[in-house]
């Protein structure tokens, strides 16, 4: 096992080897008035590598990148770039060209291709109302431009952008809608796409998944992996896609720089063996220094003066090694306040839908207490709209949500439009709790909120400390249904997982809306998907899920590949038969397709049997595997239903071929 600690490995003498670096920083350093947010910050990017940069909120990560690309200077230290590498750097805070509609941004990514890009888009339209006279000049005009322009590449890039615009989430009749029209995320979205187009030797990426959908995601994910040639630089919380993009982390903790070989379940692994061995390393010190003071302690006694002083050179000699520090991270514990009936929410032919566009309809659903579920789909597609109506924040156009036996729900809403900005942060949390003062600020601490935090006003809060107040909410009322939209989108990392283990070990029911698939991967035993207006529903976590669809869409081109067995039955008795022999040679094979659809009924119906009697005993309800066999008992029913279908029309094959005279 090797760690790099400030550019050079912590695992031994030998020299680390690498390939030629695009950047190298070295000796970086960097301190607003007396707080000092890094020193003596040194690592290497290779060409061709992506590298995660991580560390808690407020640590600095932003300010490296800032000080990478130059727009803000380093207090010491250097940082080298070779020779002609090209860089390109995604803030989180993005500035577009706002003289063009979507599509011309991204496709302008120089000043030159957005000039040509735009002129030829205006000599287009004035070409549709030009006179014969004027048509002339504005064609000799476009073809210029036009040349310019192929010269420039665009022709090039304007294939390209549509990809690239499509697969981050945009649709195509969002192009040509004006940048001041765009909201934030949609900007930062489309300043990723200029970049990706553009395709500089080094990505800095602040960010780069806060504003993409699960599926946007793995576009990029798949892009950086498969199409994308440079090295990469990403500052991100996201730790599936770090699992599935960079080959290094490099973690920024307490001013200083450690690099790990790996994705980040290597990193998190390494970095706890790394911790582990500290401690043991200095529960050793400690009791070798523990022996030497203790002999020290004697030989004074004994005035042995010679060998204590010797002693004493022998501790000052030892250098100590200090424990890492923790990590400050929110430390929350959920316990539901009543325990609710065994059903929590049902969803009854539930539907909602705006102006040109149905989110969901006809949802019938049933989710039971102590299940987690996770709910996923495009941006758009109406998970908030779901947790609003079951918080009653909003209304369904029909059908109900009807909540079960002692149901407490609270609701955590991504947008924090619940917390009052006038308000302190002590004032918030009391408004709608039973807590004393000193109850909300040892609760307020748990979420690193300490000292004079607990007066700050709400307006002034950042993202993370909004969330974090949000989530102490939570806590104060101790509900027993937790409704969450999008809870870890403003937590570092270490407030993620310490979350996690708080939803985990919570003994009450959860549903959330998230794009965090490492949090639906570690939570999630249930997930509910809206696309495309339809709703679906999947036993398991993320992955199990991810893994089912993928199923699905493999099933689903094989059948539009090969013909289905009715369609097969169908193409071959249409033929003409011509003999005795081809007749029987039919009739053969489609009582063996008689057959095997037959013995599938037979065994379909034996399964649904044993799933009928055993939802009729009481222990199936107390052991907790009832919903489960209730979904089973559905999928075999439209199974069935299917087979059925098969085999009757198969029967009337058989009857059309025996009345054939040959």
């Amino acid at each position: 096992m090797c760690w790099i600690i400030n550019g050079r490995e912590a695992c031994g003498s030998r020299p680390f080897w690498r390939k030629m670096a695009v950047i190298t920083l070295s000796n970086i350093s960097k301190a607003y008035g007396d707080r000092t947010l890094f020193e003596d910050v040194s690592f290497f990017i290779n060409e061709h590598e992506r590298a995660a940069f991580i560390g808690a909120n407020g640590t600095g990560k932003t300010t490296l990148l800032r000080i990478i690309c130059g727009d803000e200077s380093a207090d010491s230290g250097t940082v080298n770039m070779e020779p002609g590498v090209t860089v390109g750097y995604l803030p989180q805070e993005v500035d577009l060209p706002e003289i063009a509609g979507l599509y011309l941004a991204v496709v302008g990514v120089t000043p030159e291709l957005l000039a040509c890009a735009s002129e030829l888009a205006d000599l287009e339209k004035k070409m549709e109302r030009a006179s014969e006279t004027d048509a002339q000049a504005i064609g000799s005009r476009y073809a210029e431009i036009s040349h310019r322009f192929d010269t420039l590449h665009g022709f090039d890039y304007q294939v390209q952008a549509k990809a690239i615009l499509l697969g981050l989430g945009f649709l195509e009749s969002e192009f040509d809608k004006p940048i001041h029209a765009l909201s934030g995320g949609q900007k930062t979205r489309a300043a990723l796409a200029r970049l990706l187009l553009l395709s500089p030797d080094l990505l800095l990426l602040d960010e780069p998944t806060n504003h993409l959908d699960i599926q946007a995601c793995e576009w990029l994910q798949e892009f950086l992996q498969e199409k994308y040639n440079g090295a990469a630089l990403i500052v991100s919380h996201d730790r599936y896609f770090m699992d599935r993009v960079v080959s290094k982390v490099i973690e920024l903790e307490n001013g200083t720089v450690a690099t790990y070989k790996g994705n980040y379940s290597e990193f998190a692994r390494q970095k706890a063996a790394r911790v582990e061995e500290q401690r043991k390393l200095y529960k050793l010190q400690q009791k070798e220094i523990a022996r030497i003071e203790t002999a020290i302690q004697t030989l004074f006694s004994d005035r042995k003066f010679s060998r204590r002083d010797s002693k004493v050179k022998q501790l000052e000699r030892i250098q100590r090694v200090s424990l890492a520090q923790d990590q400050k991270t929110i430390k929350a514990s959920l316990v539901a306040a009543v325990r609710s009936g065994r059903e929590v929410v049902r969803f009854s032919k539930l539907s909602k839908a705006y102006p040109g566009k149905s989110l969901f309809s006809g949802i019938n659903h049933v989710v039971e207490r102590g299940r987690k579920v996770g709910i996923v789909g495009p941006n758009g597609s109406g998970k908030t709209t779901l947790l609003k109506i079951m918080a009653e924040r909003e209304t369904a156009d029909s059908g109900e949500v009807i909540f079960g036996h002692n149901v407490a729900p609270v609701y955590f809403a991504q947008e924090f439009d619940h917390l009052v900005p006038s308000r302190t942060v002590i004032e918030e949390l009391l408004a709608d709790t039973d807590m004393n003062a000193k109850q909300a600020r040892d609760l307020l601490a748990k979420f690193l909120f300490i000292g004079d935090d607990a007066f700050k006003k709400v307006e002034v809060l950042s993202g993370g400390e909004q969330c974090r107040l949000a989530l102490a909410k939570v806590l104060a009322t101790s509900p027993n249904l937790l409704l969450l939209d999008e809870p870890t989108n403003h937590l570092d990392i270490a407030s993620r997982e310490a979350l996690e283990d708080a939803l985990r070990s919570y003994n009450g029911t959860v549903i959330t809306a998230s794009h965090d698939r490492y949090l639906l991967d570690a939570i999630a035993d249930e997930i509910i998907e809206i696309k495309d207006g339809g709703f679906g529903h999947f036993l398991g976590n993320y992955s199990r899920y991810k893994e089912k669809v993928q199923q699905m869409e493999a099933a689903s081109a094989a059948v539009q590949d090969k013909p289905a067995p009715v369609q097969q039955v169908q193409e071959k008795s249409s033929r003409p038969v011509t003999s005795l022999r081809e007749k029987e040679r039919l009739l053969r094979e489609l009582g063996k397709q008689q057959k095997d659809l037959e013995d599938a009924i037979h065994s379909t119906e034996e399964r649904m049997s044993v799933i009928t009697n055993a939802l009729g005993d009481e222990e199936t309800y107390r052991n907790g595997s009832a919903r489960d066999l209730s979904l089973e008992y559905d999928e075999l029913s439209a199974r069935l239903s299917g087979l059925y279908s098969e085999w009757e029309a198969v029967c009337e094959k058989v009857g059309e071929i025996e009345d054939i005279e040959v």
